[in-house]
């Protein structure tokens, strides 16, 4: 059962069980009221009764128009009757004492009868009235009442109808659009506009968001298995380089040899670093090794050899003997991150000035620098700064060390270098301190 369905028929409902209670108060009031009217009547009758005596000849007409006389003696002898047919007196009411009143209903044929029974000397008066015409008007009210209550609850039910039809529109538009999703897989599709703060807008709002969140994630997946294709393929071309050397020229010098299988056996590592990271940014899943204390010159040092071997670039670090308690293979992606950073915008030709100071590691190339607008969104994943759109790279980098940094109690710092160009800096917590030597 749809939803519309089920809202129109709980307002029918809920109307029909209001419009009966109502009714049945009307009826119940006016039923009350009626029968209130006839006692009144048969009670202002009594007032002619109690002045006459039992052997009196009572009167058809004048006060008792509209009402019936029936006169009996104690001795259950009827005297006079205007009733269609004699009522039957028990002995009860026959010893009714003078002045006494009883009121009863009575039973005539297919007629009911109201009666009031006035006790005199030596008998009785039934003073009646037929309640026939009292019936008619309660059925009359009754047939009103049935025919209201229908009325009532088939108009409620159609605004029912028409108010949760207004109402679910808009998630039928998003059932649609959920299942064009579902069936299609594209995430254009047409959702509903409403300016209602209520909990449809509301859903409606949260669903567009997150269609606009999907689009957004699936075009960063595009767009990193794009980007990591394009990071992949430069240690894969190396390795297949040196391969072919090594495949093409079979009497190698043996130094030359060992320099292209240190060399393979790097950008093997570099690889497979790099696909952690694709799969570490994809899944979003941290590192579950557990941290240890590291002098970060050493760390920093050899990773900078190996970028300058790769990069053919001159790297220079300059380190304090600072140590921090950092997992070693993150700090080694973090500062291989920072310095392809710096090789790829530093066109120069000059050195890179590496610096370990203080559990702080400053990284100043003499590129174009990050403008101060684009320094804190440089930091999140998959942005690009515009100066970095036609360069390769999967805008990972500097989201995966700042998410290091931060793992580790630290930050990262952008900062302009003196002279020209940019220097990231990136603090692992404070200082876990410096070695004497």
């Amino acid at each position: 059962m749809s939803l519309r369905l089920r809202v129109a028929l709980a307002l029918a409902v809920v109307t029909a069980f209001a419009s009966v209670g109502v009714g049945i108060i009307s009826y119940r009031l006016t039923e009350g009221r009626l029968y209130e009217a006839v006692d009144d009547s048969l009670v202002e009758a009594t007032q002619v009764v109690l002045s006459r005596r039992i052997d009196e000849r009572f009167p058809e007409r004048g006060p008792f128009d509209g009402l019936d006389v029936q006169v009996t003696r104690s001795d259950g002898t009827v005297l006079q009757s205007t009733f269609p047919r004699e009522l039957r007196v028990s002995r009860d009411l026959l010893g009714l004492r003078a002045g006494r009143t009883a009121l009863a209903d009575v039973e005539l044929g297919r007629d009911r009868y109201r009666v009031l029974v006035v006790g005199l000397d030596g008998g009785l008066v039934q003073v009646g009235r037929d309640l026939r015409e009292t019936e008619r008007v309660l059925d009359a009210l009754r047939q009103r009442t049935i025919a209201l209550v229908a009325g009532v609850t088939t108009l409620a039910a159609l605004a029912g109808a028409l108010i949760a039809g207004r109402v679910t529109r808009p998630l039928r538009r998003l059932t649609e659009a959920a299942v064009t999703v579902e069936e299609t897989g594209s995430l254009d599709v047409d959702l509903p506009t409403t300016r209602d703060r209520d909990e449809v807008g509301q859903l409606s709002d949260a669903f567009r968001r997150m269609i606009t969140a999907l689009s957004r994630s699936r075009s960063d997946q595009a767009r990193l298995v794009q980007d990591a294709g394009h990071e992949l393929r430069t240690p894969l071309t190396s390795i297949r380089t040196n391969l072919d050397m090594l495949d093409r020229y079979g009497e190698l010098d043996p130094s030359d040899r060992r320099e292209m299988v240190l060399s393979m056996r790097t950008e093997v590592d570099e690889l497979t670093a790099l696909v952690n990271e694709i799969v570490q940014a994809a899944s979003g899943e941290a590192d579950d090794v557990e941290p240890e204390r590291v002098d970060l010159g050493p760390v920093v040092g050899a990773v900078a050899e190996r970028v300058a071997r790769r990069t053919e670039r001159e790297i220079r670090v300059v380190a304090d003997g600072s140590v921090a308690e950092v997992r070693t293979d993150a700090l080694r992606r973090a500062v291989s991150n920072l310095l392809d950073n710096a090789t790829k915008f530093d066109l120069s030709g000059g050195p890179i000035d590496v610096s370990v100071a203080d559990a702080v590691i400053t990284v100043a190339d003499r590129g174009p620098g990050i403008p101060v607008g684009e320094r804190e969104r440089v930091l999140d994943r998959f942005h690009r700064a515009e100066a970095a759109r036609a360069l390769p790279g999967s805008g990972l980098g500097l989201a995966i060390v700042a998410e290091f940094a931060r793992s580790h109690g630290g930050d990262v710092t952008i900062s302009d270098r003196p002279g020209g160009g940019a220097e990231i800096s990136m603090r692992l917590g404070p200082p876990a301190g410096l070695n004497a030597g």
